[in-house]
């Protein structure tokens, strides 16, 4: 009779009580058991998650699918109108620049100055702001959407869809690979499947880079387990190369360098030069792909959306340090890491001090499971570990798809060993009482509760998109002519505008001349005519950048995370100016910090021309509303979001 307990490997042995559960064990949860151990199980789960993943075919493009589109197409004539604009880069639809550049946002030496000089990046943003990205095994399965089926996104759509499903294949191989208890490997795969932070990226074309990176990385996990248990050389070989396409997708994927650790340093046995000597290979291809990186230009800058942990190494530890929590007691509660973005300052210090409780106080209560047990130990040390370079960006649901692959697995693990009445569970002191009752919370939240958010997920994505597309397709709002240029008061995501030429473009409207964005709207303004080309705008508030002082959840603190073009040390001075084609901008007030609290703007035509479309963000309304120069000499407020 096969026990179901954990190998040697895991540290756990095998008991008469575990045997004689298993031999009783009849009805439901004796059929549930089985399915989960069956060699058919990750290909029902691959099957499953392209079911629930169908809804995303029907979503079209978001965001940066448009600037892909554009780029991918090539010579169409969307794309040489955005050409005219300079927002295009040379070679558009090539596979050499499709290659190189899909991914590149923002490079100062490249398009920068063109953006700012059109208002696809607005007047304050920093010299340096870099968002550039190498991923060129992804943008080569966009350059092959667009060669096989250009007119179908729905196809494109699919395409992400399958990618999931390899990730929920290979995952499930990776957990019965390595649990030895193949219905607790079963259940890990389900975990895995039902966790609904992987929608958004199934959804988001322009995120399957992190699919295809997660299914190379684990792949990879399991080449060099085979390597390493079954002396398979072949995966000397082949895992590094695994884990170099990895890198190749995105460079998110070297989370994946966390689990190898881990394995070398709890799983794997043997004298710990040789353990560790078996890291050298992915050591030497994470250096020479960060050499490659670094060298041809890749990386971020100047903002603080994203925080380059080689090129500002200080400025990612603190970013670490705030960001952590979010993301580990997201992982652990599924309470959103959104939340760090969402909430006012006070409430942003209160969660993160109660999530780095959690971060801290679930391990310490699992003490007594996974200190006996190796394999819960690799994957705790896995999930912790992985969670570092996520910190790269602002915390989100999407990027904890690399930290959930240990989650669920010692999840799992936990769960069976409640489920077997393991010694470790059922003491009656009061310690393992509580240890009984956070496994009780774990099951109730990663699975009945993860049933219903999962299938909730497609509503509560496809509203929260709803509220953020107000802010990107301003064209719906004004008929603009090409000759006018586009003013908006007071953006509450100026971010937005980098997309929204290419929105336009893909819709068949016309381009503005430029995009002309005054101030954030962060909070209230005041703005003054001083003249009758001249408007001046001060922060009612703290200043222009700073959100407005509120107590609760708002969308405004998300947009500004996101529309951080200049990050922290990089102050105004009184007295600066920027000049802008047909737009002069002075700041002539700043605070403490270098932050402008009144800044003039100059235009080179009366305010009442028709060369100018005026909007303002009503933020009682949540939408863009046409906005009327006062008379000279004469002023109005506009409202901040509390």
């Amino acid at each position: 009779m096969e026990c179901d307990c954990v190998s040697d490997r895991g540290g756990v042995v095998c008991d008469a009580g575990a045997l004689e559960l298993k031999a009783t064990e009849t009805g439901l949860a004796g059929r549930a058991r089985r399915v989960l151990a069956s060699r058919r199980w990750p290909f029902l789960l691959a099957a499953l998650a392209i079911v629930v993943s169908l809804p995303t075919v029907r979503t079209g493009l978001m965001t940066d699918d448009y600037m892909h589109r554009a780029m991918l197409l090539g010579d169409a004539e969307s794309a040489r109108q955005l050409a005219d604009m300079g927002l295009m880069p040379k070679g558009s639809g090539r596979l050499g620049p499709v290659l190189s550049d899909l991914f590149v946002a923002v490079e100062p030496n490249e398009n920068l100055e063109r953006f700012q000089a059109y208002g696809t990046l607005p007047w304050w943003t920093d010299d340096g702001y870099r968002v550039a990205f190498w991923r060129p095994l992804a943008s080569l399965t966009h350059w092959l959407d667009y060669r096989l089926f250009p007119n179908s996104i729905g196809l494109m759509h699919l395409h992400n869809i399958l990618w999931f499903a390899a990730v929920v294949f290979v995952a499930a191989l990776l957990y019965r690979r390595l649990i030895d208890a193949t219905w607790i490997a079963g259940l890990a795969g389900l975990l895995y499947l039902l966790n609904d932070d992987s929608y958004f990226p199934t959804m988001w074309l322009a995120n399957r880079n992190l699919l295809i990176s997660l299914v190379f990385g684990l792949v990879a996990l399991i080449l060099h387990d085979r390597w390493r248990t079954d002396h398979w050389k072949g995966g000397a070989v082949l895992a590094p190369l695994c884990f170099l396409a990895c890198l190749l997708a995105t460079e998110g994927g070297i989370a994946i360098f966390a689990y190898l650790f881990a394995y070398e340093a709890v799983l794997a046995s043997g004298a710990r030069a040789r353990r560790f000597g078996a890291l050298v290979p992915y050591v030497a291809v994470i250096l020479a792909w960060r050499l490659v990186y670094s060298l041809q230009g890749y990386g971020a800058s100047g903002g603080g959306y994203y925080v380059d942990p080689v090129r500002h190494p200080a400025a990612f530890l603190v970013a670490a340090v705030k960001r952590l929590p979010f993301l580990l007691g997201g992982q652990w509660t599924t309470s959103p890491p959104e939340l760090h973005s969402f909430l006012p300052p006070a409430g942003g210090v209160l969660l993160w001090c109660l999530l780095a409780l959690v971060v801290v106080l679930i391990p310490l209560g699992l003490w007594p499971l996974w200190r006996a047990n190796r394999r819960m130990r690799f994957w705790l040390a896995g999930m912790y570990g992985a969670a570092l370079p996520v910190c790269a960006t602002v915390p989100m649901s999407r990027a904890l798809l690399f930290v959930a692959v240990g989650a669920f697995g010692l999840i799992a693990e936990c769960l069976g060993a409640w489920w077997r009445r393991a010694d470790e569970v059922c003491r009656a002191d009061r310690s393992h009482r509580l240890l009984r009752l956070l496994i009780v919370g774990l099951f109730v939240t990663h699975l009945p509760w993860a049933v219903v958010t999962r299938a909730c997920a497609a509503k509560v994505t496809s509203k929260a998109q709803k509220r953020l597309s107000r802010t990107l397709a301003i064209g719906l709002y004004l008929r603009l002519l090409p000759d006018q240029d586009l003013v908006i008061v007071n953006a509450p995501n100026p971010a937005s505008f980098a997309y929204d030429p290419f929105w336009a473009a893909h819709h068949g409207k016309a381009l503005p001349a430029g995009i002309r964005t005054l101030a954030p709207g962060y909070g209230p303004v005041e703005i003054v005519r001083t003249g009758p080309r001249r408007l001046v705008i001060r922060s009612i508030a703290e200043s222009l950048f700073d959100c407005q002082e509120g107590h609760r959840p708002d969308p405004v603190f998300f947009y500004r995370d996101l529309s951080d073009v200049r990050g922290t040390g990089r102050p105004f001075k009184a007295g600066a100016r920027i000049t802008l084609p047909r737009l002069v901008i002075d700041v002539l007030t700043v605070d403490d910090r270098g932050l402008p609290t009144e800044v003039a703007f100059e235009f080179e035509a009366v305010l009442e021309a028709r060369t100018l479309r005026w909007l303002w963000w009503n933020w009682n309304r949540r939408h863009f509303v046409v906005f009327r120069p006062p008379p000279v000499g004469h002023g109005v407020c506009l409202p901040g979001p509390f």
